[in-house]
Order: C-alpha cells, then sequence, then structure tokens
C-alpha cells in the first residue's frame, strides 16, 4: 500500500550457490553426519532420510535431488552453497539455523519449520509450502517465485530485499513485520494477516486495496 513518500527498497541481488567438486554418495546424509560436524562437496540423490535428529552440524557444497526427509530435525545447523530440487522436506525442523546461498527449487515444504532462522542469498522456486513456519526469522536478499505458501508463518521477521513473485499468500500470517517497500502486487493475498503499522508502504495493485480494507475498518457499500 503507497502511503507518503515513496520509498525504494535496497536492490534485490540473491547470488546463487556456488558448487566446487562433488562426489555421489550412496550413504545418507544420516550416515555422514553420525560421524562428521561438517559435510562437504556430496551429492544426494533419490534417497530416503528417515527420523534423523541432529544439531550444531554444517553442511557446505551440497546438492539434494529427489531425497524425501521424513521425521527430521536440523537444529542450529549451518547450510552454505545448498540445492535442494525436487526433494520432500514436509515437515522438517531447521529451527535456529542459518542459510547462506540456498536454493529450494521445484521441492515440497508443507509444514515445514524455520523459526528464528537466519537466511541471506536464498531462492525458493515453484515450491508447495503451505503452512511454511518463518516465524521470528531474519530475510535478506531473498526471491520467492511461483511458490504456494498459503497459511504460511512470517509472523515477528525481519525482511530486506525480499520479492514476492506470482506467489499464493492467502491467509498467510505477516503480524508485526513490516512490508514497506515489499511489492505483493502480483501475488494473491486474500484474507493476509497484517497489522496496520506493517503493511504501510507495502506495494499493492489496485485490485488488491478490497482485500485490505478490513484493516482500515471500512465497510464497502456497492
Amino acid at each position: 500500500m503507497r502511503t507518503g513518500k515513496p520509498f525504494s527498497m535496497p536492490p534485490i541481488r540473491v547470488i546463487s550457490p556456488t558448487f566446487a567438486s562433488q562426489v555421489e554418495s550412496s550413504k545418507s546424509l544420516k550416515e555422514w553426519l553420525r560421524t562428521e560436524e561438517t559435510v562437504r562437496g556430496i551429492c544426494f540423490s533419490k534417497q530416503m532420510e528417515e527420523s534423523m535428529d541432529c544439531s550444531y552440524k554444517s553442511i557446505t557444497n551440497c546438492t539434494f535431488s529427489h531425497v524425501q526427509f521424513n521425521n527430521c530435525k536440523l537444529k542450529a545447523t549451518h547450510f552454505t552453497d545448498v540445492r535442494f530440487e525436487h526433494c520432500d522436506l514436509s515437515n522438517i525442523s531447521f529451527a535456529e539455523s542459518s542459510l547462506f546461498r540456498v536454493e529450494f527449487i521445484s521441492c515440497k515444504l508443507v509444514g515445514t519449520n524455520l523459526p528464528e532462522t537466519i537466511l541471506n542469498h536464498c531462492r525458493m522456486q515453484d515450491c508447495n509450502a503451505r503452512y511454511l513456519n518463518f516465524s521470528m526469522s531474519k530475510i535478506n536478499q531473498a526471491e520467492f517465485t511461483t511458490c504456494d505458501l498459503r497459511n504460511s508463518d512470517f509472523n515477528d521477521c525481519k525482511l530486506t530485499s525480499i520479492a514476492f513473485t506470482n506467489c499464493e499468500l492467502v491467509e498467510a500470517e505477516f503480524s508485526h513485520t513490516p512490508l514497506r517497500g515489499i511489492d505483493l502486487s502480483d501475488s494473491h493475498i486474500e484474507g493476509i494477516h497484517v497489522n496496520l503499522p506493517d503493511i504501510r508502504g507495502a506495494i499493492v495493485s489496485t485490485h488488491q486495496v478490497m482485500d485490505l480494507t478490513s484493516l482500515l475498518g471500512l465497510v464497502i457499500k456497492d
């Protein structure tokens, strides 16, 4: 919603992951993390990761393709230069983790938990991310493109240089998360939950204004 003096967000320049030489592993990530503090330079493909519960680990220069995660927790884990492609990470917990140059491409992230995380230079594209939980996270230089983020939780977040492009944000939670300068104009925002002070300065389209009239306490009469 444009109000007052126009505000310009810093340019969004998401840096893609940088990959060095990798080897394909027949071992699961869970097996690697049993003995290693840092997993580096591994390609995981067409595997099942089940009942993994690890904390304070590092995963760098790794790719995951068609990997399914079931009942997994990776608390306070550092991800650097990592790509997830066609993976199912539903309900996995990344609580208190940090993600730097990480991509999620065509992944299933239904109910995935990332509360109190730090994300820098991250990209999420063509993902089913309903009920995704980013509450109390800090997200900088990130792109969400053609993602289903219905009922997702961005409460109490700090967002800097964020782009939502053609996303479903229906019934998403943004309470106590300032949206000033963030362009929502080509996403669906019906039923979005946000406080009036936080929506000020957001960029929306003309038809989206009708979705936000309840925040102003207005009753529209035709």
